[in-house]
């Protein structure tokens, strides 16, 4: 690779890269916010402070997800830095560069030697603007939003890994592809560990389709030992999963889906509206365009997925690598198990900031096989040309004004977290109107604020200035 190649793949990355973490420094401010609060009072926060905080304690599930990874990054946390939120939070940006950079590694691969370094690294470009866009705002803003963020780079890691490991022979490949898998589910996991298997199935049972299930057997002997191990993993993880939860839900799983099949129009409307959600964002939908636009904005991207893959199949991508399918695949499966358990929230709760941190990548799968297909077909007719440049225009159209209209409410945003701040500073006359804006139960929030200030944790700490943003 030239000098000029590796500057263009530089920028492709650092540049967008570069805005996210601005605009992460910016806003983000040192204090304890919502989803954290549960984790303070009676939570591990609260057990490290008495000095009783034991494993059991960070593997004690939230909503059905285990968050051992955040907890144990809360611990270095509270025990170097006195629980600043404000460092968990500014190390989101360079997750979401980890899942950039091994995206680019598999998007390279898929174009060369066809295409020039120059044209791969502009054509990346487009897709790091998906990546880092803050359409995800709630997934940059406060220290809970590495629960949503840490999942992805393990679990592409881990499905690179398994790729290689299941279709080559080499043993160099035994080792990643029993540690990622091991550190995506049980480590850091989160919200995405539930759909890691749906996924992976689906796009592994496509390879054997494509192959006719015409495989070695060595091949087969290595599927099936991954397959043992994986299933071996996800019993460790759903052992004893309802004991404990901070989020204990009255509605079991069973509820939940009949819910969704008294209401079936609504529940379809519901991951419409999510899907459209990774392509304009929340804020806009609600101050600009109304809720039906959302649903046919969302049945454009299940028209898109469907598409991408036809395209995926007729372009034999295949030939180089699943990656891109698989984040289609995962987008849609995390809105499905999403919409499962948020149903009865409302309809339009699906739309929610914090799940386009997933749901963006099936995007991503869907631009690479597009840009993949167009550079390998010399005689497609120009129209065909043009309709496929269509799904770019609206995305990219979709991410702009988002842009511009979270920019706009970034100020906002900012000064809001330095009120949060203010509040916390005074819990004991704070009143439960002012410490409702931490979004969870006043009771709550007073109590966790005062397990921190007991502690000299958070904004309580010593060190702590009245001003972070800056």
């Amino acid at each position: 690779m030239s000098i000029k190649s590796k500057l263009y793949c530089c920028l492709s990355i650092c540049i967008p890269f570069a805005i996210t973490l601005f605009y992460v420094w910016s806003t983000a401010a040192d204090v304890a916010f919502r989803d954290d609060m549960y984790l303070i009072k009676g939570g591990f926060v609260e057990k490290y402070c008495d000095g009783s905080l034991a494993f059991g304690d960070l593997w004690r599930p939230t909503a059905l997800n285990r968050i051992l990874g955040y907890g144990a990054i809360q611990w270095v946390n509270m025990k170097i830095f006195g629980m600043n939120s404000r460092i968990i939070v500014l190390l989101i940006p360079f997750l979401i560069l980890a899942s950039a950079i091994l995206i680019y590694r598999d998007y390279r691969k898929s174009l060369l030697p066809r295409c020039s370094m120059e044209f791969i690294t502009a054509s990346f470009f487009l897709l790091s603007l998906v990546i880092f866009s803050v359409i995800q705002w709630e997934g940059l803003t406060y220290a809970y939003g590495f629960v949503f963020q840490a999942p992805m780079p393990f679990f592409i890691a881990s499905f690179i890994s398994l790729e290689l490991f299941v279709t080559r022979s080499d043993l160099k490949y035994w080792f990643p592809a029993f540690v990622f898998p091991t550190l995506a589910i049980l480590v850091f996991g989160g919200n995405l560990a539930f759909v890691f298997a749906p996924s992976l199935g689906s796009t592994f049972l496509c390879y054997l389709l494509i192959h006719h299930f015409k495989l070695a057997k060595d091949c087969w002997f290595r599927l099936l030992l991954i397959s043992i191990f994986l299933i071996a993993i996800a019993c460790l993880y759903l052992y004893r999963i309802h004991e404990n939860d901070y989020f204990s839900s009255s509605s079991g799983l069973l509820d939940k889906i009949m819910i969704i099949m008294i209401s079936p129009t609504n529940a379809l409307q519901f991951l419409l509206a999510a899907l459209g959600a990774s392509v304009v964002g929340v804020n806009v939908a609600d101050m600009y365009l109304s809720f039906q636009f959302m649903a046919t904005l969302g049945m454009f991207v299940l028209f898109l997925y469907g598409l991408s893959m036809y395209l995926f199949v007729a372009s034999k991508l295949y030939k180089i690598t699943y990656l891109p399918l698989y984040l289609i695949m995962q987008s849609f499966f995390y809105i499905v198990f999403m919409m499962i358990g948020r149903f009865g929230y409302g309809i339009d709760y699906g739309m929610a900031s914090r799940y386009t941190c997933i749901s963006i990548y099936g995007l991503v799968g869907s631009l690479w096989m597009i840009i993949f297909f167009l550079v390998n077909s010399n005689n497609i007719k120009p129209y065909k040309r043009i309709l496929l440049y269509m799904p770019a225009v609206v995305i990219f159209s979709g991410i702009l004004v988002t842009s511009i209209v979270e920019w706009r409410i970034q100020p906002h945003r900012q000064a809001y977290f330095k009120k949060l701040h203010e509040i916390a500073l005074r819990v004991d006359t704070a009143t439960d109107e002012e410490l409702s804006k931490f979004e969870e139960r006043p009771a709550l929030v007073r109590g966790s604020l005062k397990i921190l200030r007991d502690c000299n944790l958070n904004v309580y700490r010593s060190s702590s200035p009245p001003d972070l943003s800056h």
